[in-house]
């Protein structure tokens, strides 16, 4: 469990005081009457989307995504590859490595097929992320960091044609924000921070979510779109 003893730092009692500090921000009203759908982009976000639907009767699915790191050194991360085989590239560090996009790509192809491949079937019996085509869609994470991963989902999301995408986060560094407020239609976060460390930080508890406690929150759910397929 990660725990912040730092009192005159952290923001976030825990991922429940994130969410109610993250409701006080939405237009709950706004996206009830235009059939918002949530995307959680990451376990940790899991818990923050749920709420959010099963409270106020909102649609959610996960978008599940990897990090493709440099050879011998898992630490560096150069891109990140979605369920969706869009890969979003850092690619002046790319270029800085001498590193070929076709390592970039047999990466995330290796990566889909296994590790994402194998969240779809815990998750989702197999499925692909439901059809968001001209939706309105909320994308949810519990704080953003380098942006990739959010990048990612933004660029698989637009690519299946949404309607309308805006993010929803906690705590997000100021000038990742200033860069996203370009490419979505709204962020909603509660905090933006100008010497960012790590989302954690921000935290004064954030255990990491277990599979048994995600597949319990999406199995009891009604709102949670593989859920409804068979309605």
């Amino acid at each position: 469990m990660v725990q912040n003893s730092d009192s005159e730092n952290w923001l976030f009692e825990d991922r429940k005081d994130a969410y109610r500090q993250l409701l006080e921000i939405l237009p709950i009203k706004v996206m009830q009457h235009e059939s918002w759908i949530l995307i959680a982009l990451s376990s940790g976000a899991v818990e923050i989307t749920w709420k959010l639907a099963e409270r106020f009767g909102f649609d959610f699915d996960l978008l599940f995504s990897e990090a493709i790191v440099a050879p011998n050194n898992d630490e560096c991360q150069l891109a990140m590859v979605s369920e969706t085989n869009d890969i979003v590239i850092e690619e002046k560090l790319v270029e800085s490595f001498g590193i070929s996009l076709d390592y970039i790509y047999d990466q995330g192809e290796f990566l889909f097929h296994d590790r994402i491949a194998k969240y779809q079937h815990r998750y989702r019996k197999g499925e692909g992320i439901a059809d968001l085509r001209d939706k309105n869609v909320l994308l949810i994470d519990q704080g953003c960091e380098t942006g990739f991963n959010t990048m990612c989902a933004l660029k698989s999301v637009i690519n299946m044609q949404v309607r309308k995408v805006s993010l929803a986060t906690p705590v997000i560094p100021d000038d990742l924000h200033s860069k996203l407020d370009k490419k979505v239609d709204k962020i909603y976060s509660v905090h933006q921070i100008r010497d960012f460390i790590e989302v954690a930080y921000y935290y004064k508890t954030l255990p990491e979510p277990t599979p048994e406690e995600i597949i319990e929150m999406l199995n009891a759910s009604n709102h949670f779109l593989p859920n409804k397929k068979g309605e």
